[in-house]
């Protein structure tokens, strides 16, 4: 009777980028809920902090905090808002889904 068995050589060779791939993956998951927990955690935003939270656009804050509607502060060169004065003005300023018409 004859075995066939595979040499451990390839068969490593097929699985170690698999395992790279995915530890890779996990990482990068890892990294994108550190961030997201940090800036939760934080008392300024960026702009795109304020979108992300938010779940409005980068421009639509940006036109809000020009219209002066949206408090922020300029440090450098960089524009922060409060996340008390993003939760104050989403809260005073709810935001109404109207139903397509289509639908109606």
């Amino acid at each position: 009777m004859i075995r066939l068995t595979p040499s451990p050589k390839p068969l490593a060779a097929i699985i170690k980028p698999i395992v790279k791939e995915a530890v890779q993956e996990a990482l990068k998951s890892n990294e994108r809920r550190a961030n997201q927990s940090i800036a939760s955690e934080r008392a300024f935003l960026t702009v795109r902090q304020a979108a992300e939270t938010s779940g409005l656009g980068s421009s639509t804050i940006r036109l809000l905090i020009r219209k002066r509607q949206l408090r922020a502060q300029k440090v450098g060169r960089r524009i922060v808002i409060k996340r008390n004065d993003l939760e104050k003005f989403l809260e005073a300023n709810p935001m109404e889904i109207k139903p397509d018409k289509s639908y109606a």
